[in-house]
């Protein structure tokens, strides 16, 4: 005989949900400060144990958590079609999609400052994914003979960092239209004055 009183148990996907929706929730509202195991767990209805198994700091999970509610928007991003638009314009809509939110990139200023080799890991792979993008859009600019030369790496970077760069240390807002300031005075002579 089953009791018809218990509770269904989560699915992981499930408790994946509450645990990485906590975390994001606790970041946005308490700071990145009360974002520890002991808070994610209770909040998320769930123990402490549990979170151990799977992360190894609060930190890690709060970067799964984040990677976890933009795969959708990645997974759109990586697929778009630059094709249709000339580089000005490729590079404004892509620079659009990296706009992580001031507490999180506050919280990646701190990781920075303990020298966490975490950080480091997924700076690694955040240059990955805009080198990708940036190819793509350089390759099409290339077909459409908006540029006939090869671009360096650090060129490439160069806007996501500047990106950073204001989110995280300044601290303003990055607006369309400081994005289309920085696409017309910075990224666009970068590109078009590199040579082969």
């Amino acid at each position: 005989m089953t009791d018809s009183k218990r509770a269904p148990r989560k699915t992981n996907k499930e408790l994946n949900d509450q645990i990485f929706s906590a975390a994001i929730n606790i970041l946005n509202t308490e700071g990145y400060e009360q974002v520890t195991f002991n808070n994610i767990a209770k909040q998320a209805g769930t123990s402490r144990p549990v979170l151990y198994r799977h992360w190894g700091s609060a930190f890690e999970l709060l970067l799964d958590a984040e990677e976890y509610f933009d795969d959708e928007e990645a997974d759109t991003f990586e697929n778009l079609d630059f094709s249709n638009r000339s580089l000005r314009e490729n590079l404004v809509v892509s620079l659009a999609h990296f706009d992580g939110s001031q507490p999180f990139l506050r919280a990646i200023l701190i990781e920075l400052g303990n020298d966490n080799p975490v950080v480091h890991k997924y700076f690694d792979g955040l240059h990955q994914q805009q080198l990708y993008i940036m190819e793509r859009m350089l390759s099409a600019a290339q077909l459409n003979n908006e540029i006939k030369h090869t671009v360096t790496d650090n060129v490439k970077l160069l806007p996501f960092n500047l990106m950073l760069y204001q989110a995280m240390v300044d601290q303003s807002p990055v607006t369309k239209d400081w994005i289309e300031n920085l696409v017309d005075t910075v990224v666009l002579p970068a590109i078009m004055n590199q040579q082969d």
